[in-house]
């Protein structure tokens, strides 16, 4: 006889064994969970199946699909007509839902529905449904009474300052004291207590959750990179990344060639740690194929002796003993011996030690521009003249002086390479590898994919990031076999075809078609696998490549393999002095290396911006550059400041903004004088734009609107009476020349240069008058007169002539158009 806590359990009923066999994800057949009313409708029915395998198209081609029957002698109802584009729906997890309509009964009843579909095991077609208004309206009648019964129970009071553990207890033991009076036990060991214990440190930890969640909201409390980055963003605050550090290395080589690979070096900084630092083909800062002088290894332009007991082959040559300075300026030098083999652009360095022990070397880098072999014939020695562009800094003790070559660019960092596979959706059965992290919406749907990368990629300086904005790029690029080659060599060059993707600061940036991605300070970690998903955790801190989700760049297919290769590294750590890269990584090149240093000091690397500084600085970014427009000197500016094209000069000289209310809303005109007169299409294709740019930054509730300024042309008609023995023909041109509005040879205008007129800007007579009588060659001015058009009569000027505030005075005295006004002069010579 066994005990009850050995006893076998029962085995399941026949239909729980079937239906058990209905929810296995390999089957074919589906069946009928259950079918319920509508609350709100008693014609509407939802039948719901119990797993997933489609039905849409099954259902049987009859005159009734689905039967409504009555075991109590009632008439059968009428389903109607089923349209199988609209009928079938899914549930949240997947499940098919039909939605059928029928003819509600006279009163409330229980019918047995029946579905014919052959996709259906015949031992679930059928669910039994309540059909038609209950009485009283109440759907579930036996519960009325209970919940008619709670209302006399006491109300409770609700603490909603509880936020942990201590809080929590204390208000459910309020709450139970209230409710369950006679239940008055508190021991520990209690069940009920053990229960209201895990219920608050439950609450207590999704409390805290809800703490840190809130917290990231604020750029003062955010404590997760990414939360800071993107508040820093929102006012164009781009925070510092870690930056690599530059420098030169000068090798030794036990053999000449080519670069075949990378050299990769170590130095030690001031804790004793090793910085790694990478120079060769593919690094940053080492010259492209085409881009020039490619760099060679030669053991002749060693610059010490190697293990075999070789010298250096760049000597310097002295022809005098007395004369052995090289002069600050010097564009050349004189080296022993024939046969050095430099090139022209081949970089050289010049290292002279100090007179004095404990005082810094001078060394300087020159680039050869021409060699000449000659012989010394008091020797007679053989001497190589090497000449190069720009002039020493500094002077150069030859005696103390050595010469090398096999320079090359190094960059703080070690290249790394990284695979990684895009999932299948968001299952994880059918891909081997490592996978990306599939982000999904609330339709189960892979919206993104997500990859984090074991280091963090260094950056460097980039002259032009987002249109031509100095700025930082991260030193990393993401590659993939191309579509249909599936990553196979080229049959020509025998090279495997690969798909570059490029990165972006930001993927709101990009196209919808765009192969872009860029990199987030985010880490995601697996933690669990189940047969269908795979979960991952955020972990805060880290570098994780990004993809677009299909709006905003496109998303990878599914399947597909990248390679993410990479420069880990950067930091204040990689600025070390000059002679500390010493140690060379075994095997780094080919040919052999043997020796390496660094003459100059690594510059340029930088920690990323902390926390702190980041809340500092980005909101003196907010205040230094406005955002949104809200003056008229805020819309002036911006329009002054507006050019049509990238790199393109400002468009407008000067402009004009004034606040209307139009009657219904707030509106904002704004009228620019452009720089120069544009043909009609082009001026409005720029006047557009501006209008675009204006919109984007007005305040909500107020409209924009440009325009262009309108020129009041005028036509000028000066009298002047000219100074005894002057000629005419002079005096007249000397006044023509302090009131021409064209740009005269040293570049500047007269009186009426359109850069010395501003939006309804009067003409006053006196001031003409003044400009006019400043030349030594008038005597005084007898006459101006004035006209607005051509078939006008002339008036004389009067003391002020007014112009709207919109327009602005011309006169552009150019004979080829003489309707924008002319300037004409008149000398009287006396006698």
């Amino acid at each position: 006889m066994t005990s009850p806590a050995s006893a076998p359990a029962s085995p399941p009923s026949a239909a729980t064994a079937r239906r058990l066999l209905l929810q296995r994800t390999d089957g074919t057949m589906n069946g009928v969970d259950f079918a319920r009313g509508g609350d709100d409708n008693p014609g509407h029915l939802d039948v719901h199946f119990i797993n997933r395998i489609r039905l849409r198209g099954t259902l049987a081609h009859s005159r009734a699909p689905v039967t409504l029957t009555s075991k109590e002698a009632l008439p059968e109802l009428v389903v109607h007509p089923i349209d199988e584009r609209t009928a079938w729906t899914t549930d949240t997890s997947g499940r098919p839902v039909l939605h059928l309509t029928v003819d509600p009964p006279a009163a409330f009843a229980r019918y047995t529905l029946t579905v014919h579909s052959d996709r259906l095991d015949p031992r679930f077609r059928h669910a039994v449904v309540s059909v038609g208004q209950p009485p009283g309206g109440c759907a579930d009648c036996t519960a009325a009474p209970a919940e008619a019964a709670s209302g006399s129970e006491p109300a409770i009071a609700i603490d909603y300052l509880a936020k942990d553990f201590q809080s929590f207890c204390a208000a459910l033991s309020d709450f139970s004291a209230a409710r369950y009076p006679r239940w008055i036990e508190r021991s520990e060991a209690d069940m009920g207590v053990m229960l209201m214990e895990a219920l608050s440190a439950l609450a207590d930890e999704l409390s805290y959750q809800q703490d840190r969640v809130a917290a990231e909201a604020t750029i003062d409390t955010a404590t997760q990179p990414l939360s800071l980055l993107r508040h820093a963003r929102l006012v164009d605050y781009e925070p510092a990344q870690p930056m690599a550090a530059l420098t030169v290395l000068q090798l030794d080589v036990a053999a000449d060639g080519e670069f075949a690979g990378a050299v990769r070096c170590q130095a030690a900084a001031d804790q004793g740690q090793a910085v790694d630092f990478t120079a060769g083909p593919g690094i940053p800062g080492f010259p492209a194929a085409g881009a020039g002088a490619q760099p060679r290894l030669d053991r002749r332009w060693n610059r010490y002796q190697d293990e075999a007991g070789a010298v250096p082959g760049l000597v310097p040559y002295l022809w005098d003993a007395s004369r052995r300075r090289l002069r600050q300026g010097a564009t050349s030098m004189w080296i022993s011996g024939h046969g050095h083999g430099c090139y022209r652009g081949q970089a050289l360095l010049l290292d002279t030690a100090a007179a004095t022990d404990g005082d810094p070397p001078v060394r300087e880098i020159v680039w050869v521009t021409e060699t000449a072999e000659q012989t010394d014939p008091i020797g007679p020695h053989d001497v190589t003249l090497i000449r190069w562009a720009a002039g020493l800094r500094y002077d150069h003790d030859l005696a103390r002086t050595e010469v090398a070559g096999n320079l090359i660019p190094a960059v703080q960092g070690r290249m790394t390479e990284e695979d990684f596979t895009i999932p299948d959706g968001l299952s994880t059965a059918s891909v081997a590898g490592r996978l990306a992290v599939a982000r999904s919406g609330q339709d189960r749907s892979a919206a993104a994919y997500l990859c984090t990368l074991a280091a963090s990629p260094a950056w460097l300086p980039s002259p032009a990031l987002d249109g031509g904005v100095p700025g930082q790029r991260p030193v990393i690029t993401l590659s993939t076999p191309a579509a249909g080659t599936g990553g196979s060599a080229d049959a020509d060059t025998g090279a495997g075809t690969q798909t570059a993707w490029q990165w972006v600061r930001r993927l709101i940036d990009a196209g919808r078609a765009a192969r872009v991605f860029t990199i987030t300070p985010e880490r995601y970690s697996p933690a669990r696998t189940t047969e269908d998903l795979s979960f991952c955790d955020y972990d805060g801190g880290g570098t994780t490549i990004r993809f677009g989700d299909g709006t905003f760049g496109c998303a990878p297919a599914p399947g597909t393999t990248f390679t993410a290769r990479y420069l880990a590294g950067g930091g204040a750590a990689g600025n070390v002095a000059a002679d500390t890269i010493t140690a060379v990584a075994p095997g780094a090149l080919d040919p052999p290396l043997w020796r390496c240093t660094n003459p100059f000091a690594a510059v340029g690397g930088a920690d990323p911006e902390t926390a702190a500084q980041v809340r500092d600085r980005a909101p003196q970014q907010f205040r230094s550059g406005l955002l949104s427009l809200t003056s008229p000197a805020d819309y002036e500016a911006a329009a002054v400041s507006f050019s049509p094209g990238e790199g393109a000069a400002a468009w407008a000289r000067q402009a004009r903004a004034a606040l209307r209310w139009t009657g219904s809303w707030l509106s904002t005109l704004t009228i620019v004088d452009p720089v120069a007169d544009e043909p009609a299409g082009p001026q409005r294709s720029a006047l557009a734009d501006l209008a675009g740019l204006l919109d984007v930054r007005r305040l909500a509730g107020w409209e924009s609107s440009v325009g262009i300024a309108q020129p009041l042309w005028l036509d000028l008609h000066v009298t002047v009476r000219a100074e005894p023995a002057r000629r005419r023909p002079d005096v007249e041109a000397a006044v023509r020349s302090v009131l021409d509005p064209r740009p005269g040879a040293d570049g500047t205008t007269g009186f009426f240069g359109r850069d010395k007129w501003t939006f309804g800007q009067p003409l006053t007579a006196s001031a003409l008058a003044s400009v006019i009588q400043s030349c030594p060659e008038v005597a005084g001015v007898t006459l101006i007169e004035y006209r607005r058009t051509s078939a006008a009569r002339w008036r004389p000027l009067p003391d002020i002539l007014r112009v709207d505030p919109a327009q602005i005075l011309r006169i552009g005295n150019d004979p080829d158009r003489p309707d924008h006004g002319l300037l004409s002069v008149t000398a009287e010579v006396t006698p």
